[in-house]
């Protein structure tokens, strides 16, 4: 038999979670794509990481080799 986990707020199981795309914040400015898993039944968050899949942000400001 699997061994599924359950939510740490209203015990249920959490064979499904809901999914979002959330940005990572850091000293008051976006860094990062994430993603936030929360429970289909309370949702309560359960856990937040990094996207792996997202593509690089690109860096904001001029950039001094930039061609014209």
């Amino acid at each position: 038999m699997v061994n599924h986990g359950v939510c740490p707020k209203c015990g249920k199981p959490t064979l499904h979670v809901n999914v979002n795309d959330v940005m990572g914040v850091l000293d008051g400015e976006s860094r990062a794509r994430c993603l936030s898993y929360s429970c289909i039944h309370c949702n309560a968050v359960l856990g937040v990481q990094i996207d792996p899949r997202a593509t690089r942000r690109p860096k904001t400001g001029k950039r001094s080799n930039a061609p014209n």
